[in-house]
């Protein structure tokens, strides 16, 4: 009985879990030896090429096809909202790494910051561990989902901040690359019914701008920051080619503390 309902509440919480988790950091990197520790929530809205059920009268061809770029959509793009939590620490030579957990994923990485007058110039390098479904059923329906992956994304920050660190601005593109592969559960075509397992796979390339703020006082700050972002993915699902293009926007928002 315990190990049903551990289940069934690490299957609700993957179920949500989007797919962009947020920097919620400034361009300006920490000073060598300070931790900074975050935690908050992050969503991911499709906002232009969600893919919808199609009409009955389509037929079942159709009908299949729109299943399969609904289901790529969630392993991919995955909509929805997701806990974040963060772990940084500044490093000698204006650098920082950092470790962060977003529901999806597990994002370690590291970034140089460039000195520009007052502003800063911060390029990094991102690796993930995706965690595109869990197990078992998820809440959606009663699908089945077991998808993982890995990524990289590199987020290039043009940034301000206060003298005293009161508050801070950053801004800049971001680029990602995730590949995917699995199994889902597909409905037959024409029928609500559970279909059998089918073996998943995808490539997901996204471009995004970011926008973030950050204020607060001394050693705590509460950010915030919104991603406009274009997605590309293509693969298989059940053997057969699927392909979306959709654009999402994803606000996030955080309590950090520095010590």
């Amino acid at each position: 009985m315990i190990r049903r309902w551990a289940a069934a509440i690490l299957a609700g919480a993957c179920a949500g879990c989007h797919g962009s988790g947020p920097l919620l950091h400034p361009a300006h990197v920490l000073h060598p030896g300070k931790v900074s520790v975050g935690a908050g929530l992050s969503g991911d809205m499709v906002v232009a090429g969600a893919t919808a059920a199609p009409p009955g009268a389509a037929g079942d061809a159709a009908a299949a096809e729109g299943a399969a770029q609904r289901k790529l959509s969630e392993i991919a793009v995955s909509p929805g909202v997701a806990p974040w939590a963060s772990a940084r620490v500044g490093i000698e030579g204006g650098n920082e790494a950092g470790l962060t957990y977003s529901g999806r994923a597990l994002r370690l990485d590291g970034r140089h910051a460039f000195p520009l007058g007052d502003a800063a110039l911060s390029i990094g390098l991102g690796a993930s561990a995706l965690f595109a479904g869990a197990p078992g059923p998820t809440a959606a329906g009663g699908d089945v989902v077991d998808v993982y992956g890995a990524g990289v994304d590199v987020p290039i920050l043009l940034g301000f901040r206060s003298d005293a660190d009161l508050y801070a601005l950053w801004f800049g593109p971001r680029l990602g690359l995730e590949l995917l592969g699995g199994e889902v559960r597909l409905p037959p075509a024409g029928s609500a019914s559970r279909g059998p397992l089918v073996d998943a796979s995808g490539q997901h390339l996204r471009l995004g701008f970011v926008l973030g703020v950050r204020a607060g006082f001394r050693h705590v700050h509460v950010a915030l920051e919104a991603t406009a972002t274009y997605h590309h993915a293509t693969g298989e699902i059940g053997g057969a080619p699927v392909a979306i293009d959709q654009g999402t926007i994803a606000p996030g928002g955080g309590l950090t503390v520095t010590f």
